[in-house]
């Protein structure tokens, strides 16, 4: 039962959502900070975040991995077709699974090897730096989103070139980060009305590396550096632009 949740909760405050979460919670309690997009459109702009952040990288991992699953797909057919057990059916195609298996760039969506996270970061740092690319002519440079975005890239290249060397957990540098944005805005800009947002993104902070902790993805040490990773960047640099 506990670890079923530890999984619900991982998915829920999964690193991909965070940039989201961030910005709904700026649309709803400080509109303030985006003058750059009218309040009409923020709903439709929040969903434009969330494919661009989220849905279109985790589209990404899905291809990586996509060899693999179409040889469990073909396997799941012959499965069916000849009326054999599962074990049967793995056993006839082991060999051509190992070998898919060994030459996909990753071996689950949980990313649970170091080895398997380095493609995958660099490529979503890559695309986050687009994202700001091409949104920065319509909202300029100096706008709250592109500064948000920039940080939430450089934040992933941070994690990215660790990950070279090291294993990292991008669960708690993902949820520091929403801490260390909206503590900022709160000291710097006065802005009282993220109080509650803040206190429910630090208890979320707790639950969410708990999980991380309970499924033994990772250590206390890679729990802490990522958490202080995560909190320091984005706190720096969203006091330096309030």
């Amino acid at each position: 039962m506990l670890a079923k949740l530890a999984h619900f909760i991982s998915l829920v405050l999964h690193p991909l959502w965070v940039p989201t979460y961030l910005f709904a919670v700026i649309f709803k309690f400080t509109p303030s900070l985006a003058t750059a997009i009218p309040q009409e459109s923020m709903p439709q702009f929040l969903v434009l975040v969330f494919i661009l952040t989220g849905i279109i990288p985790l589209v990404t991992i899905v291809v990586m991995r996509f060899p693999y699953l179409l040889l469990r797909a073909r396997l799941w057919n012959t499965r069916r077709i000849l009326g054999i057990s599962q074990q049967r059916a793995l056993f006839s195609m082991r060999g051509q699974l190992q070998e898919v298996r060994r030459n996909s760039l990753i071996q689950n969506f949980n990313l649970s090897e170091r080895t398997e996270r380095v493609i995958p970061f660099f490529m979503i740092t890559i695309f986050y730096v687009a994202v700001c690319v091409m949104l920065s002519g319509q909202l300029g440079w100096e706008s709250f989103f592109i500064i948000a975005m920039m940080t939430v890239a450089f934040t992933s290249l941070v994690v990215s070139m660790v990950t070279l060397f090291w294993k990292i957990s991008v669960h708690s540098v993902a949820i520091s980060s929403l801490v260390g944005f909206l503590m900022s805005a709160l000291l710097v800009r006065a802005e009282t009305s993220l109080l509650v947002p803040l206190a429910m993104s630090i208890i979320a902070g707790g639950f969410v590396m708990s999980s991380r902790l309970y499924l033994n993805a990772h250590t206390p040490r890679q729990v802490g550096w990522g958490s202080l990773t995560g909190f320091i960047i984005s706190f720096v640099v969203s006091y330096w632009y309030f």
